[in-house]
């Protein structure tokens, strides 16, 4: 690795919580719906017998300075109890599995995945064994010395903590209600409350004024010994706004005691599992770089979930890393391909919880030239933002239904029909997303169909279906005659500004949703998974309906290159730029399995070449690629998301044979080990360097290359 200095999930799935270390010098820690690492004072290692020395991991807060605490003897007698850095740390992070070695001492942390049974198809008890809220991990020491050494796990939380009881064959501590940790009750196991680790390992004493609290296990000379711990979560009751949900695992877990029981009663099992999935990536990925990206963003993916019950059912809920939008859309589509592998039951609730109470109908504008090519950002000035608001009798033209960006923000589920996100009458970054959602719902409803077959929900949901081919249509042209296929109109929630995409931050070359050749590529997904969905529910006139659609944009792309750049440029008018998300929509059909989409000889054949003569034209130095390979979303941003570049990447080698060389993860890699170390996984990176979307799910895209290449490479 370039670096073993950088901060990592280690998560439970479902209960929006996580045990974050790695970062030298910082702490780490747990926290529940936490949108940064914890910062306490984290010890893991062990101290020598006599001088209560402790030889420490590199996570205690001034990692690197020696720390004399007040029990330290005088200067004519030898330094004791004090912190030291263990020598030449290693770190082994795999899927599942994240090991530190230091000379005789090691400690691993172990998160599995289990995918989460269907609660209608299997019952909802079923869903227990994977919904456990516990991290598992284990401190090993083989003491080499001729003295008893003791291992040691400290952290102080800053309040109060306490010694609790009620864990059969554990001892256990805890602070609060809602977060303790277990240690399996062996011989020589102590647990304790005190104002340091240094302290108690001098005294020997709890102290419970103490806001330090920990473990230590004996070691004898010449022997080896484990210590296990479980980290617990259990946050009970009411814990969202707006909607009242409350945590679907507290069914089956409804304290903290109860918890920490199953995590220390179920350690083996999840330390076994949690190892064979390791050993399973290695064989799967050879490239080292690949593998630690898969790992880092299942991490940081299973960090940001939230599975909640409200009115007795599961809602399924995904957070935006910093952020903590709730169920962010444009975030949904793109993890989509990790969760129709996993649970793809969880599509469907989303799918069903955005068109029961997050979409709304809405009429459109007629394009605001002057707003054409802007960079996007706030415009502050009153004068400019005049300029670019339509008069309310411009807006005239039939519309329909969309979904919000989000669902709410932190535990705050938004009134119906809105998000947290969304303003009307700002240019840029909170302006809506209305064309980009409703083409996000269509493709999610498309994957999860196509996965799960579930041709009863097709049914149900077929007249929304249809309100989603006119709305979109409209979005186009509302006049038959006058449509090319590309979302060419804003909607009226924008107040006479224009409509924005997921890369808000971006420059207007993957800004702006109009004639955006990013959005006509996913549109064109669209368009094909309207016609598949109609086709498979018997409705032929709306599937060539669909279909037709397709093949207007399919010629107006073939008609959209310019031959002085070279390339597609970024939109129709106003922005030459060169970007890669270009290709993103061929992701979708790819991973349904629609092979004759894909074919080069088939009707889509021109379609194909134009793009893929646009791929090859922009992976090239100075456009789409930086300096140290890593491949850049826009030619003229070097805001790039490792996220969208995955997904980019996995149709570049899937469709058109451009195998990414490793250079290019080896850049991605150093951008999370080195540009994004004080976080886990960070989507927002320039030029390599984490600037937001921090702590974020979505880089779970990265297990598209997962998938098994399709024939039409």
């Amino acid at each position: 690795m370039h670096s073993i200095d950088f901060h990592a999930h280690h998560s439970p799935q479902g209960a929006y919580a996580t045990f974050t270390c790695g970062r030298f010098g910082v702490g780490g820690g747990p926290t529940i719906e936490g949108t940064q690492p914890a910062s306490m004072d984290l010890i893991v290692g062990y101290a020598d017998g006599g001088t209560e020395d402790v030889h420490a991991l590199p996570f205690f807060r001034g990692a690197g300075i020696a720390d004399f605490s007040d029990f330290a003897m005088d200067a004519a007698t030898p330094p004791r109890n004090r912190r030291l850095l263990l020598k030449d740390p290693e770190r082994n992070y795999q899927r599942s599995v994240d090991t530190w070695t230091a000379g005789d001492f090691s400690f691993a942390i172990y998160t599995p995945v289990t995918p989460l049974p269907d609660p209608d198809r299997l019952g909802e008890a079923a869903l227990a064994p994977a919904l456990l809220p516990a991290v598992s991990a284990r401190l090993t020491l083989t003491n080499s010395s001729t003295v008893a050494r003791r291992l040691v796990f400290a952290i102080t939380v800053g309040r109060p903590c306490r010694l609790a009881d009620g864990v059969p064959g554990a001892k256990a501590l805890a602070w609060g209600t809602d977060m303790g940790i277990a240690a399996r009750d062996v011989p020589g196991l102590e647990a304790w409350v005190a104002f340091s680790e240094l302290e108690y390992l001098t005294s020997n004493r709890s102290h419970l004024l103490g806001k330090t609290c920990g473990f230590a296990l004996e070691v004898p000379p010449g022997e080896t010994r484990s210590l296990e711990l479980s980290f617990g979560f259990c946050r009970s009751g009411v814990v969202t706004t707006g909607l009242e949900c409350r945590y679907f695992y507290t069914r089956f877990y409804p304290t903290l005691a109860s918890v920490l029981a199953a995590g220390i009663e179920q350690h083996a099992r999840l330390r076994a599992l949690a190892e064979a999935q390791a050993s399973e990536l290695e064989q799967r990925i050879a490239d080292e770089h690949q593998r630690f990206l898969l790992a880092h963003a299942e991490r940081s993916y299973w960090g940001n979930t939230q599975l909640l019950e409200h009115a007795g059912r599961p809602l399924w809920v995904v957070l935006e890393g910093e952020y903590a939008m709730i169920n962010t859309l444009d975030l949904s589509v793109d993890m989509a391909f990790y969760e129709a592998r996993h649970n793809p039951w969880t599509l469907r609730n989303l799918l069903d919880q955005f068109a029961q109470r997050h979409s709304y109908v809405d009429r459109l504008n007629r394009p605001a030239s002057s707003a054409r090519g802007l960079e996007l950002g706030h415009v502050r000035d009153p004068e400019l933002v005049k300029d670019l608001i339509l008069p309310p009798e411009a807006s005239q033209l039939p519309g329909g239904i969309s979904f919000t960006h989000d669902m709410g923000v932190a535990g705050q589920f938004s009134p119906a029909g809105t998000s947290s996100y969304e303003i009307a009458g700002v240019v840029g970054c909170f302006s809506f997303m209305t064309a980009e959602q409703l083409v996000n719902w269509i493709l999610i409803a498309a994957t999860y169909v196509l996965v799960s077959a579930d041709e009863a929900w097709l049914g149900r949901k077929l007249p929304l279906l249809q309100d989603c081919l006119a709305s979109l249509q409209n979005r186009d042209h509302p006049q038959p005659a006058r449509r090319n296929g590309l979302v060419s109109h804003d909607s009226m929630r924008c107040a006479g500004t224009f409509e924005i995409t997921t890369y808000d931050s971006l420059d207007s070359s993957l800004g702006q949703a109009r004639n955006s050749l990013y959005l006509a590529s996913k549109t064109w997904a669209a368009w094909h998974a309207l016609r598949l969905l109609f086709e498979r529910a018997g409705q032929a006139e709306l599937a060539r309906s669909a279909s037709n659609s397709a093949s207007l944009l399919e010629r107006t792309l073939v008609d959209w290159y310019d031959p002085e750049l070279g390339y597609l440029p970024a939109l129709r008018e106003g922005c030459p730029s060169a970007i890669l998300s270009a290709v993103e929509g061929l992701c979708f059909p790819l991973f349904w399995g629609q092979r004759e989409l894909l074919d080069p000889a088939g009707a889509q054949g021109p379609f194909l070449a134009q793009l893929e003569r646009h791929l090859r034209a922009v992976l090239a130095p100075g456009r789409c690629l930086f300096p140290d390979g890593g491949w850049k979303l826009s030619s003229t941003s070097d805001n790039s998301w490792p996220s969208k570049i995955f997904i980019c990447q996995h149709v570049a080698e899937r469709v058109f044979g451009l195998r990414p060389d490793s250079k290019s993860h080896a850049a991605h890699a150093s951008w999370q080990q080195l540009g994004c170390a004080d976080w886990a996984m960070t989507d927002q990176c320039f030029a390599g360097v984490g600037k937001g979307s921090k702590y974020y799910p979505r880089g779970v895209t990265s297990w598209l290359w997962l998938e098994a290449r399709d024939s039409a490479t």
